[in-house]
């Protein structure tokens, strides 16, 4: 096979899609050449026994300014969770809830933050959220002791996959935004869902199980042997597949764990989710089932919970922390994957996207560890596609 797209894309992940997206927007020739046989990267979703089990927890932020230039957040099958989390405390956690969203909450809210610490001045939240501290640890530093150990640092940790908080406070703020503009979702059908949706309307020129093997300018060239030109090839690959490829050193990324399990019993009032005590290697709890009745393919007696968690730690530990953290006996758990998402979140951000002539970068780890970082990574390679393809236009139109 001996194709020539003005651009190559290798991989199909929310950053290709992206790219790939605006680039047909724009009426710039292109194709996709991917791995596996599915779009969606790193954002993945199984089925197995009537139960939907995506690749470690991952949510939808509605309110991702990319997602929301991408597609039209309105029309994906959403389900939202609560908006508000639930603190681990010993016996049943605590529910902090968003008053402003949830009517005649305000007392119940007020009264969770009376067990963390004296009520702090909300006027300030604004001002909180303009500081200029330079990592995640350092903005939650400005918050009272209480409120830094039970809400900021278990919600980040889960979020980055960094106990130490070690990123850049501008993603902790992004994130913060977010979450208080908007709704956090799980699609009807999984995760892989939401990259599904963009790749159908790009489904023409993906090509599945197709594995590039090395790049040279104006190049790629496939595991069978064949080889496309192209104009620009962009890399939409995460930095280990990209290390193959151009053998370039990259840092390390971060693994994360997850648990699925089954309760025999509902463990959450609402559907929100649990942030957990700081010395356990269990990070997050999310009552999946509870989220989207899809997820158990709307059977009232099985309650799917996903956890986030240590990917060092051992099944037995993780057992008991789940137990713990969710208030329940170990034996009414039933685990049905316990998994590592290996290189699944950037230690930092490069700013270099373009690595050789007319040889672009797109990813997360070039922007912010999430999904909004990877969309934006994949947008800025098409516009640098496009400018300068609209460029060499004008200067042959004049020339003519």
């Amino acid at each position: 096979m001996t194709e020539s797209p003005a651009v190559a894309i290798v991989g199909a992940g929310m950053a290709g899609l992206a790219a790939a997206h605006y680039l047909a927007i724009n009426h710039i020739d292109f194709e996709i050449y991917e791995a596996l046989e599915k779009p969606g990267g790193r954002v993945a979703t199984k089925h197995v026994d009537g139960l939907t089990l995506d690749q470690g927890f991952q949510i939808v932020l509605e309110d991702y300014p990319e997602l929301r230039r991408l597609t039209a957040v309105s029309e994906l099958p959403l389900n939202r969770l609560y908006p508000g989390v639930y603190l681990h405390e010993t016996g049943d956690p605590l529910l902090l809830s968003d008053p402003r969203r949830i009517p005649g909450t305000k007392r119940q809210t007020l009264r969770t933050l009376s067990t963390l610490l004296r009520m702090p001045d909300w006027r300030s939240a604004g001002r909180y959220l303009n500081t200029t501290q330079p990592t995640i640890k350092d903005l939650g530093a400005l918050l009272p002791q209480p409120l830094q150990d039970t809400v900021f640092a278990p919600l980040f940790r889960g979020v980055t996959a960094d106990p130490e908080l070690t990123g850049p406070a501008d993603f902790a703020r992004f994130i913060l935004k977010r979450l208080l503009n908007g709704y956090a979702s799980l699609p009807t059908g999984g995760m892989a869902q939401l990259p599904a949706i963009v790749a159908e309307r790009l489904s023409s020129h993906i090509h599945y199980l197709h594995r590039a093997v090395s790049v040279a300018t104006g190049q790629l060239t496939l595991e069978d042997g064949s080889s496309v030109q192209a104009d620009w090839i962009i890399l939409a690959v995460a930095p280990p597949a990209l290390e193959a490829l151009l053998g370039l050193h990259l840092p390390p990324m971060r693994s994360i764990g997850y648990i699925h399990a089954l309760s025999r019993r509902r463990l959450f009032g609402v559907p929100a989710v649990l942030l957990t005590s700081l010395g356990s290697p269990i990070y997050t709890v999310a009552p999946v089932s509870d989220i989207s009745a899809s997820y158990v393919n709307h059977d009232p007696e099985r309650h799917l919970i996903t956890a986030s968690c240590d990917p060092t730690a051992t099944p037995d530990e993780l057992r008991t922390a789940l137990a713990l953290a969710v208030n329940c006996e170990p034996e009414n758990l039933e685990f049905i994957e316990l998994g590592v998402v290996k290189d699944a979140l950037p230690r930092s951000t490069r700013t270099v996207a373009e690595i050789g002539q007319r040889v672009l970068l797109a990813g997360d780890y070039l922007v912010s560890p999430s999904m909004n970082g990877a969309i934006e990574s994949g947008r800025k390679a098409a516009e640098r596609v496009i400018r300068t393809t609209k460029r060499s236009a004008k200067e042959l139109t004049i020339d003519g």
